[in-house]
């Protein structure tokens, strides 16, 4: 394999990934858990002895397991989230969390906070 002889970096996107937790500010919002979409930009060396040094399904599994059930802000959740990759996959890390129709006036479709950029 090509890239065992060299050094490459690069770029991953993990994207529209789904975790379910109780989220929002206003204590009507945490009654029940709902879907919490975010993305995840990683750079950094693409291979660590022929194997991608990210592994998607163990990032998803790890965020489910040692994420807290319940937030009040979506920044609250982003920074949770970026601590927990930088501490289990060297590289720099981009978080997007997205909160879908918060309870605003007039409406908004989506409030998004971006850590790490």
């Amino acid at each position: 394999m090509a890239e065992e002889n060299r050094r490459l970096t690069g770029t991953l996107f993990l994207e529209g990934i789904s975790l379910t937790v109780r989220l929002g500010a206003l204590p009507f919002e945490r009654t029940e858990p709902r879907s919490v979409k975010m993305d995840l930009k990683w750079i950094g060396e693409l291979f660590s002895g022929g194997i991608p040094v990210v592994d998607y399904s163990q990032v998803c599994a790890s965020l489910r397991n040692k994420l807290m059930p319940e937030y009040k802000y979506i920044e609250e959740l982003a920074s949770d989230v970026i601590v927990i990759l930088e501490n289990d996959w060297p590289g720099r890390w981009t978080v997007a969390v997205h909160k879908d129709h918060p309870p605003t006036e007039p409406p908004m479709a989506r409030a998004t906070v971006i850590i790490g950029e």
